[in-house]
C-alpha cells in the first residue's frame, strides 16, 4: 500500500514511487517526496496532459525558478473518478442524492481507476525529470477527483508562495457548462495564480 511518503535528506529519487498498485486508490498520494530542507519559496504547478500544461511547467521553469535560490516545485495532479459520483448516487445532492442509477461492473471500474492512478503517477514522474533538469528541489503529489476542488485543498494546505496552471482554451460551450480551470483556481486561490499563454 502507498502512503505518503516521509521528507528524505537526498534529493527525491523519480523511483520513490512503488510500481505496485494498491487495490483501493488513494486520494493522495505523494509520488516524489519533499526535501527535509524547508525551501525558500514554493510554487505549486498544476499539471494535467495538455500542451497548455505542459508550456505552463516550461514556462515556470524559466521564468519562475532560480536554481540557485533554492526553490521546490510542488507539483500537482488530480485524475478524475472512473465512474462519477452522481452515477454512484452521491457528491452532487448531497444527503438527497439517489441510489446509484445503475448496475456497474465493480472489477472494470477498478480497472479503470488502477490505469487512471498509473497514467497520473507517469505523468508526474516525467514533469518531475524536466524539473530536476533546472536542480529545483521537487515534490510531486496525485490528487483524485474533482480537478477544481482537490487542487484548491491541497494549495489551502501547502500554502505555496504561487500557483502555476495552463490555459486549454475551451470553448464557449463548455465553459457555459463546466467552466475553466485556470479561470475557477485564479478566482477562489488563496494564493496568486499564474496563467501563461502561448502568444
Amino acid at each position: 500500500m502507498l502512503h505518503d511518503q516521509k521528507p528524505q535528506t537526498s534529493e527525491p529519487s523519480l523511483n520513490a514511487f512503488s510500481k505496485s498498485t494498491p487495490k483501493a486508490p488513494q486520494f493522495n498520494e505523494e509520488v516524489i517526496a519533499a526535501h527535509i530542507t524547508p525551501p525558500k519559496r514554493v510554487i505549486a504547478v498544476a499539471v494535467d496532459e495538455s500542451e497548455a500544461s505542459k508550456f505552463a511547467l516550461q514556462w515556470a521553469l524559466e521564468h519562475l525558478v532560480n536554481p540557485a535560490g533554492n526553490d521546490q516545485v510542488c507539483l500537482l495532479n488530480c485524475r478524475p473518478y472512473a465512474v462519477p459520483d452522481y452515477i454512484l448516487g452521491h457528491g452532487l445532492a448531497g444527503d438527497f442524492a439517489p441510489e446509484r442509477s445503475y448496475e456497474y461492473n465493480e472489477e472494470y471500474v477498478n480497472a479503470i481507476e488502477r490505469a487512471n492512478r498509473e497514467a497520473s503517477h507517469d505523468l508526474l514522474k516525467a514533469y518531475g525529470e524536466l524539473v530536476l533538469k533546472k536542480t529545483a528541489a521537487l515534490r510531486a503529489i496525485a490528487l483524485r477527483g474533482d480537478a477544481r476542488d482537490e487542487i484548491l485543498i491541497k494549495v489551502e494546505e501547502l500554502k505555496p508562495d504561487m500557483l502555476v496552471t495552463g490555459c486549454r482554451g475551451l470553448g464557449l460551450i463548455q465553459k457555459a457548462f463546466r467552466g475553466s480551470l485556470s479561470d475557477y483556481l485564479v478566482q477562489h486561490s488563496p494564493v496568486p495564480v499564474i496563467v501563461p499563454r502561448k502568444q
